[in-house]
């Protein structure tokens, strides 16, 4: 994601309000950097093509009248699939798209696109949950587990805190019996090292790089400690990396990042581990021969 060069958003909606709050949620980033932007919505049907086509048109002038370039695209087919074929091929800096936040056993019956795109995509998913908070992104949560894939959010962090300003929250959540492995899951050892020298380095890194950032240490689950930091703050976004572990049981054995994005109080930015990135792209998308 460069500074100065314009980001290209695909932006999924579902003609439900849940789906258009991220064209609110997207609003700092919209006023940081110069934004071109693709509304995308997913028919299953020929009928359904034509009604999607006329809501996207509508929302494309709201955007054109904010002096966003704004292009429209109606496809047929599986929403989660179609959305990764058009994330393929570097056509995208982002997907930006809502999700219903859907917990415990109504998400295993109805399952979860937005999950779906942010566990296979190969290019950052910025989500906005049901209820969460939208406003101004000054103070971003940075989700780190101190190993080399969880920094690889920061160069993004760097360039969103620069532009917009922001104070940046970097966050390494300790557990007292068990530690996180790498947001792959929990890990059953016990921690060794004071977590507060690794912070504190991290963070004169994105000092000298022009960027507030403040070390924030917790004791319990990372899933739950993210998101209330990010509340007791006030932060107006969350930022983390995932490496796109599917869940081996449906509903349990979740990754970090999925109940992140589960509990959040605002937007939550995603990126792929780039071990995961190169996987995505030697994988074909489903019924493609």
């Amino acid at each position: 994601m460069n500074e100065t060069e314009t980001l290209k958003i695909l932006i999924p909606l579902d003609g439900s309000p849940i789906g258009d709050s991220i064209l609110t949620a997207l609003l700092p980033l919209i006023r940081a950097r110069k934004v071109e932007t693709t509304l995308l919505q997913v028919a299953g049907s020929p009928a359904a093509a034509e009604e999607a086509k006329a809501f996207l048109e509508l929302r494309k002038k709201s955007l054109e009248a904010q002096k966003l370039t704004a292009r429209v695209q109606v496809v047929m087919g599986k929403p989660a699939e179609e959305i990764l074929r058009q994330a393929q091929g570097s056509k995208f800096d982002l997907i930006a798209m809502g999700t219903h936040g859907h917990m415990g056993l109504q998400r295993v019956l109805l399952g979860s696109v937005s999950e779906e795109v942010v566990r296979s995509s190969s290019v950052p998913v910025l989500l906005c949950r049901a209820n969460s908070r939208i406003g101004n992104w000054e103070r971003i949560v940075v989700a780190l587990d101190g190993t080399p894939g969880s920094e690889e959010i920061l160069d993004d962090v760097v360039k969103l805190a620069r532009g917009l300003p922001a104070t940046v929250h970097l966050l390494r959540v300790g557990l007292s019996l068990l530690t996180s492995d790498g947001y792959r899951g929990l890990g059953y050892q016990y921690p060794t090292t004071d977590t507060m020298p690794y912070l504190n380095q991290v963070a004169a890194r994105l000092i000298s790089q022009g960027v507030s950032a403040i070390p924030e240490t917790r004791e319990g689950m990372p899933g739950v400690e993210i998101g209330l930091l990010a509340q007791e703050l006030d932060a107006g976004l969350i930022c983390m990396t995932t490496e796109g572990r599917p869940e081996r049981v449906p509903g349990l054995d979740r990754s970090v990042a999925a109940e992140v994005i589960q509990r959040a109080p605002c937007p939550v930015y995603v990126r792929p581990m780039a071990s995961h990135v190169t996987d995505a792209r030697t994988r074909k998308p489903a019924n493609t021969k």
